[in-house]
């Protein structure tokens, strides 16, 4: 009796000594970063794994993305709310080859593919016109810009000819017809910019790149301001880069109806709108620079350029003095950062990260780097629903919705 007792009293001695004793406090809490929040995301072909799709496009409830490269034209029409994949259409007709450039005007959705354009009416599903621009003897247009109701895009004529020039068309969304605003045989020109003088005259401005020196290292950039109604030329400055060309895709900007900037060899020039006047310029540490995959974006007074490199530099379009440089933001940005004035962010696609990134637009720190869904890189331009507050995109597999919000 003794010993059990005994046991008995061991046990419950060697028990009390195994028991927790008052709990200590609970570990710190980790916030988890709440930066990016994916809506939601939908397969865009399921019998791929790799969807080469370009231009992300956006029309009343609906994200709108093209086709598979190798494709007829087509618009795989997601809902913005579910993403449910809602409808597709396929061009049947003269163009046989993928949508690649795209706009989105009033009903008409443009595409812009290597052998011609098409026009397609969003809400009856019907080509409304289509124009081949192989058959007129015309390379592929580049790029898309609005002003005043009508597209613009400039295409090459008698490309490798001896008599090759450049065209500036005007295109009616609604009908398809063309209309040559401008054109040279001097070389190519890029995307213009806009503007309208003290005298209520339109002007437009390119960067122009003569023929002859096709040598990176010897090529040129001008730049040229031209009466939009004659096409005489108001003013030209020639040779404005120190060693080579760039900006070649991307359209020059014009802050304030004063300034007009455009990128160049490693900088980023500002000239007078009115007279071209240099007015200052901003060197980059660069080897090397394109300035063609992301446009210049002014939001007040504060100029956000990336020049294909891992820089996302914010400078003041006044002075060019630097605000900001992220050294990672993201190399070879799509073609529109999106301004985020709700959070003051900056919102984009660096296409070199495969990656939606997400950068305080005012100190210029990188918030979130969405890097892959389901092991797949973004690769898509960025757009923004206001009414929904809600960024939509794709990776080579889906198609994306996603919310953005300050830590």
């Amino acid at each position: 009796m003794i010993i059990y007792t005994l046991m008995i009293s061991v046990s419950l001695t060697f028990w009390a000594c195994r028991q927790p004793g008052p709990f200590s406090p609970n570990p710190p809490i980790v916030e988890q970063d709440t930066v990016f929040e994916l809506a939601w995301a939908t397969r865009v072909d399921y019998e791929k794994e790799i969807v080469g799709t370009d231009n992300t496009q956006q029309y009343k409830d609906l994200l709108l993305i093209g086709g598979d490269i190798g494709f007829p034209p087509t618009i795989l029409a997601f809902n913005k709310d579910t993403g449910e994949k809602e409808w597709e259409y396929v061009h049947e007709g003269a163009i046989k080859d993928e949508i690649d450039v795209s706009y989105v005007f009033n009903n008409i959705y443009v595409g812009m593919c290597s052998g011609g354009i098409v026009g397609i009416d969003l809400d009856t599903k019907v080509a409304l016109w289509e124009i081949d621009l192989k058959a007129m003897n015309m390379t592929r247009g580049v790029k898309f810009d609005v002003f005043n109701n009508s597209l613009y895009f400039r295409s090459v004529w008698g490309l490798g000819s001896p008599v090759q020039n450049t065209k500036f068309f005007k295109l009616s969304p609604s009908t398809g017809e063309l209309e040559v605003v401008y054109q040279t045989s001097n070389g190519l020109i890029n995307p213009p910019a806009f503007y309208t003088d003290n005298a209520s005259e339109i002007n437009i401005i390119f960067n122009e790149y003569p023929w002859e020196n096709d040598l990176p290292e010897e090529s040129i950039q001008n730049l040229i301001c031209i009466d939009y109604d004659s096409g005489d030329e108001i003013w030209r400055m020639d040779s404005i880069t120190e060693r080579f060309m760039s900006n070649v895709g991307q359209n020059a900007v014009v802050y304030d109806n004063r300034i007009v900037i455009t990128g160049g060899d490693w900088s980023i020039y500002a000239f007078d709108v009115q007279t071209g006047a240099q007015l200052w310029r901003y060197e980059f540490d660069y080897p090397w620079a394109i300035w063609a995959n992301t446009n210049h974006l002014i939001h007040e007074n504060r100029l956000y350029v990336n020049n294909g490199q891992e820089d996302v530099t914010c400078l003041d379009p006044e002075t060019g003095e630097l605000i900001w440089n992220n050294p990672k933001g993201g190399p070879n940005c799509t073609d529109n950062m999106v301004y985020y004035e709700k959070e003051e962010l900056l919102v984009f696609t660096s296409w070199g990260y495969g990656s939606v990134m997400v950068l305080d637009a005012l100190t210029g720190e990188t918030l979130h780097r969405e890097h892959r869904f389901d092991n797949s890189a973004y690769n898509n331009d960025v757009v923004y629903d206001e009414e929904r507050d809600m960024f939509f995109t794709s990776t080579y597999k889906h198609a994306i919705g996603f919310r953005v919000r300050r830590p």
